[in-house]
């Protein structure tokens, strides 16, 4: 099953207005707009699908409110897509709608696999000043009134209550590899088997009793001038930092979260690890942030040491 990696994101949201603003300061392009939702898109043809709560065509939710109600996933052919929805009826309901099969997991996340639509694009690279190499910004400052468009849509993260078990359909069923995880079951990143970004997915274990349901999204921006110039932007216009910015040492990503109008958050992410099968998976006891927020499990964004 050559899942390519997540693709879209169907967003129930109540208010519209605000969640479009959002996204596009953010960096996804608004294709179209009416009374009842908008859509938006990465460079790669990748992007979010916003519709109101009351939108009968929305599967349902585990929580209450704005939140991610189904993940749109690519895969390679209409032969994979089959296998996938032969599989997934063995034991769970399975819908094919307009092409696109839809179904859940082992947590009632919804998800919704269709042949990938991704697109090749065209974008520019940076100048950069790198000490031993040549000067490619001379008499110039960085601008961070601007920021590069999303480029591709990364992953998608869930609250999740064992990790390590609900992983399992993922991997046994739908062929994702598990690349790191975290000790005391807090956590299992993975990949599809046609991604070859450090995790298309990734389970966490909260720390109260949140129920298994969205907890942030990433779209990938050309490198950490996007990243911080885009959070410089979102903070600018009174987003709320969820975490960062910083750099992981799991995936290796720069990173920087803000909380939405949508529910959870979204993350502007760069330069992520690309692993193939070769990849040795690790455990670990947390994600070796630097700089940044963290979270210190009460819920209590603390600066990071």
């Amino acid at each position: 099953m050559n899942i390519t990696g997540p693709e879209s994101l169907i967003m129930g949201v109540d208010d519209l207005d605000a969640s479009r603003r959002f996204l596009g300061l953010y960096g996804l392009s608004e294709l179209d707009h009416g009374a009842a939702g908008a859509s938006f898109e990465a460079l790669d043809g990748s992007g979010v699908e916003l519709r109101l709560l009351d939108d009968p065509s929305l599967p349902a939710a585990n929580v209450r409110g704005p939140t991610l109600r189904a993940s749109v996933w690519g895969v390679g052919s209409q032969a994979d897509l089959d296998a996938i929805a032969e599989e997934l009826a063995r034991d769970r309901k399975v819908r094919w709608v307009d092409g696109v099969v839809q179904s859940a997991d082992d947590d009632g996340n919804a998800l919704y696999f269709r042949v990938s639509q991704r697109r090749p694009y065209q974008a520019g690279g940076f100048a950069c000043n790198v000490a031993g190499h040549k000067v490619e910004r001379f008499n110039s400052r960085v601008d961070f009134d601007n920021h590069g468009p999303a480029r591709q849509m990364g992953h998608v993260v869930y609250w999740c209550n064992d990790p390590k078990q609900s992983i399992q359909f993922y991997r046994d069923r739908l062929g994702f590899r598990i690349t790191d995880s975290f000790r005391d079951n807090m956590g299992v990143f993975a990949r599809s088997s046609g991604h070859s970004d450090h995790h298309s997915l990734f389970l966490m274990r909260p720390f109260d009793d949140t129920p298994p349901s969205f907890q942030h999204a990433e779209f990938t921006f050309g490198n950490v001038q996007d990243v911080f110039a885009g959070g410089y932007k979102l903070d600018k216009a009174g987003y709320a930092t969820a975490r960062g910015p910083g750099r992981f040492e799991l995936g290796s990503n720069w990173y920087w979260y803000f909380k939405t109008p949508m529910g959870g958050a979204f993350e502007l992410g760069a330069d992520m690890d690309q692993v193939d099968d070769d990849w040795v998976a690790g455990e670990f006891d947390n994600a070796g942030v630097t700089g940044g927020w963290y979270f210190d499990f009460n819920k209590q964004w603390s600066r990071q040491r």
